[in-house]
């Protein structure tokens, strides 16, 4: 388990700011729903795995950003 904790850890320290604010909107966003929702435990273990996997979609490997001047080559 360490090590997939590990994998997690840096796939989240390669997000950008922007990134990392909406990651955490839309994990707000989710647990809003499940706990003042009306969908009773099943919509809050439903959300507790949608959470999980989000970490799980995060890309391994930021690719670099081109910069302007590759644009104009």
């Amino acid at each position: 388990m360490l090590l997939e904790i590990e994998k997690v850890k840096e796939k989240i320290a390669q997000l950008d700011e922007s990134e990392a604010k909406s990651l955490l909107l839309m994990i707000y966003a989710r647990l809003d729903t499940a706990i003042n929702g009306i969908g009773g435990a099943e919509l809050i273990k439903e959300t507790v795995v949608d959470l999980f996997d989000i970490y799980k979609r995060l890309p391994d490997r930021k690719e670099p950003k081109n910069n302007s001047t590759d644009e104009l080559q």
